[in-house]
């Protein structure tokens, strides 16, 4: 187990050739790093960037956050994916705030209590922000160390992360913790990609493994995929008036917090499902269509009809319902399937 090769390459590197210019570095600021850990977590840096930037100036410390709206904390959210993660936000700048003095902690232990804080989050927070020397293990330093030890295991088993962790651990250098982990995180964010890594430029390219033995395009191994499953939604557009009605998402799932179109079941007729949302009213359809979305680990088509009422009433409406001007949509706290869908229309 090289020890000292790792840290020392990498620590010269990250100073002439990694990243310096990131919104979050150069701070000593655990809120931000927390932050761009949360918004980082299976989303890429020149995705999260202009996210950060104005999640960042609207809540500018933990204190602004925890005492913020879910539906501003979700429309800032709104594109990047994952809104679990902005509730487990809101929830950690909570507990922050009553239980540490809206000081984040500093130790990988009290900081794994927090909701949608994992180990390597942890871990990244206590290094980037605190110089304590706690390893990371995100899906980059995941492929840095598979390709440079040739492992060949599936790093997702629980035998081959334990193992990872090991190494992780095992070459934490002594000093300059921070600049290690950024630039593991440099690494395989830029040299050590997935696809076509550049191997000659590579500080690590003299010890690597994987290279000598030109196991590069092999490792690391995939997880033996599955049919993504395709599932179906089907959404009423009501509109009135240059208004749309939105449905607050109250119920446990990827859109939890949002507010998206009233959804229907596949058989419902649409004027049964009028009724029952808004009393009796005059109305006629518009259009119906279909609008596919593709995520990670699934497809979804969204089935929709779009019906325009004569008068916007009120007559039945629960409080989880609320009617949106038009031309404000753009800047509500929407899942981006059902926005694309309704700029299309």
């Amino acid at each position: 187990m090289i020890t000292s090769y790792i840290p020392s390459r990498l620590i010269d590197w990250q100073k002439k050739a990694g990243r310096h210019n990131l919104p979050w570095q150069n701070t000593g600021d655990a809120y931000l790093v927390w932050i761009s850990e949360v918004m980082l977590q299976q989303t890429q840096v020149k995705t999260v960037i202009p996210y950060f930037n104005k999640f960042i100036k609207t809540f500018p410390n933990i204190n602004v956050l925890a005492e913020a709206h879910e539906d501003t904390v979700m429309q800032y959210w709104s594109g990047l994916g994952y809104y679990r993660r902005a509730k487990y936000l809101m929830q950690s700048a909570k507990i922050v705030v009553k239980q540490h003095h809206s000081i984040l902690p500093n130790t990988v232990d009290e900081l794994v209590t927090l909701p949608g804080i994992g180990r390597s989050t942890a871990g990244a927070i206590c290094a980037l922000a605190y110089e304590r020397p706690e390893p990371i293990l995100d899906a980059n330093v995941k492929r840095v160390f598979c390709r440079f030890y040739a492992i060949k295991d599936w790093a997702g088993e629980s035998k081959t992360e334990a193992k990872l962790w090991d190494i992780a651990k095992k070459n934490l250098p002594l000093q300059e913790i921070s600049t290690y982990t950024q630039a593991l995180m440099d690494l395989g964010a830029t040299l050590c990609k997935i696809k076509e890594p550049s191997c000659l430029q590579c500080p690590l390219e003299k010890k690597c493994k994987s290279y000598k033995k030109n196991l590069v395009g092999m490792i690391p191994v995939k997880k033996i995929s599955k049919a993504i499953p395709t599932r179906d939604s089907h959404l009423l557009i009501l509109e009135s008036k240059d208004h749309i009605l939105l449905e607050k998402r109250i119920q446990p799932g990827v859109w939890e917090g949002l507010w998206s179109l009233p959804e229907v079941n596949k058989d419902c007729y649409a004027n049964e499902r009028v009724e029952d949302l808004l009393g009796e009213s005059s109305f006629k359809k518009l259009r119906e269509g279909l609008s596919l979305a593709i995520f990670s680990h699934y497809k979804m088509r969204l089935h929709f009809k779009h019906i325009y009422l004569k008068e916007l009433t009120n007559e039945k409406i629960e409080k989880k319902f609320r009617w949106f001007d038009k031309s404000l949509i753009i800047h509500t706290a929407l899942p981006a399937p059902v926005k694309k869908l309704l700029k299309n229309i």
